[in-house]
């Protein structure tokens, strides 16, 4: 369905960070009127730009477009995927407006109005104004460097791909991921169900439900794993039998480790609820 964004996401080396987690059922927060990541809508400068080098590193933007954010080619040395090149954030954003950068990431429409592929705008799509403000001033700090990177260029698998109707541009991903989402489970769920949207749709699809051959189905998943074990996997990507789980492993690591403890729970909350709904 969409194995070429879920392959260029792999390419996410971020440095793996997190802590040893308590037991026991996960503890709710109070969700907020708006749904955002902790730490959101900071009115202190320094912490609204911590807010949004979180942002940067949790929803992948360093995984694709380096840690220095100055682009590289993701699928370097796979010739069958040609050369997706992640732009040079460091350069593009002194070129665009908030509202510009805005459609581009969020709509997939950069500002000359084509469509682009491979970029997992769906998402971001569901990101809130506070998160993406965030986000959007961080990576107005990052000091520029390096060169503008090649045009992307499609290899033959990505053809292939695409005449199959498997890969769609961006901004078809973002209608069908907004149009077709996860479940509404209630204000309780609110906040787990806006990070699964932000974060676990990317690879697993937009109902959760995994990718043939790639990824698992997360509601199927869910219900081998209590809570500790939950909380483990997130932090360390370890599983209860096999502890290296590929890009899962890579993931939890440089990714959902950076959850704080109440984004973790209401992840976990949410996704357990799920997993027991009636088929």
């Amino acid at each position: 369905m969409r194995l070429t964004i879920l392959l260029i996401a792999a390419a996410a080396a971020l440095t793996a960070c997190d802590r040893a987690e308590g037991e026991g059922k996960p503890t709710l927060a109070a969700t907020p009127a708006a749904i955002s990541y902790d730490g959101a809508g900071a009115t202190d400068r320094a912490a609204l730009l911590a807010h949004g080098e979180r942002m940067a590193r949790m929803l992948g933007c360093k995984g694709c477009h380096g840690d220095n954010l100055q682009g590289k080619n993701v699928t370097e040395g796979e010739p069958e995927w040609g050369d997706m090149w992640a732009p040079n954030l460091s350069l593009l954003m002194a070129s665009y407006s908030d509202a510009e950068f805005h459609r581009a990431v969020r709509a997939g429409v950069p500002k000359d109005g084509r469509e682009m592929w491979f970029m997992p705008s769906e998402a971001f799509a569901p990101l809130s104004d506070a998160d993406f403000a965030a986000l959007t001033a961080y990576l107005r700090t990052v000091p520029q460097g390096g060169k503008p990177t090649p045009p992307i260029r499609r290899g033959p698998l990505v053809e292939k791909l695409i005449a199959a109707g498997e890969a769609s541009p961006a901004p078809a991903m973002v209608a069908k991921f907004m149009k077709d989402a996860v479940p509404d489970l209630g204000p309780e769920h609110a906040l787990g169900r806006y990070i699964a949207r932000t974060t676990c749709a990317e690879c697993h699809n937009n109902k959760l439900q995994g990718v043939p051959e790639f990824s698992p189905n997360v509601v199927a998943m869910v219900g081998g794993y209590d809570t500790p074990a939950l909380r483990h996997l997130l932090a360390t990507g370890e599983g209860k039998v096999k502890k290296d789980l590929g890009l899962m492993t890579i993931t939890a690591r440089n990714r959902f480790s950076r959850l704080t403890t109440s984004e973790r729970d209401a992840l976990i909350a949410y996704l357990q609820a799920l997993a027991q709904r009636p088929s």
